[in-house]
């Protein structure tokens, strides 16, 4: 399939230094690269969302939960810290 696009000079250029170099042998060899490089990050995008979404499932799922009481959390680890000094 041909499609034909339209990029700001500095993307055309980059592009033309790419092939230059040797690195690649065309513009469209390039630009497929980039394609397959951003498809990729999407996709590690995508399995981290699911990853996140699992962890929240599953925390969900682990029993019981109460908001945070951080005046407790505070008092315990001073009765802590206080408790090693001693």
């Amino acid at each position: 399939m041909d499609l034909t696009v339209s990029l700001p000079d500095e993307l055309a250029s980059y592009i033309k230094r790419k092939v230059a170099s040797g690195g690649y042998s065309s513009s469209s060899d390039v630009v497929s690269e980039a394609l397959r490089l951003l498809e990729e990050r999407d996709s590690a995008k995508a399995r981290e969302v699911e990853r996140l979404r699992d962890a929240w499932h599953e925390g969900i799922q682990s029993g019981d939960f109460a908001p945070l009481d951080i005046d407790a959390v505070k008092a315990e680890g001073r009765r802590r810290f206080a408790a090693s000094k001693a």
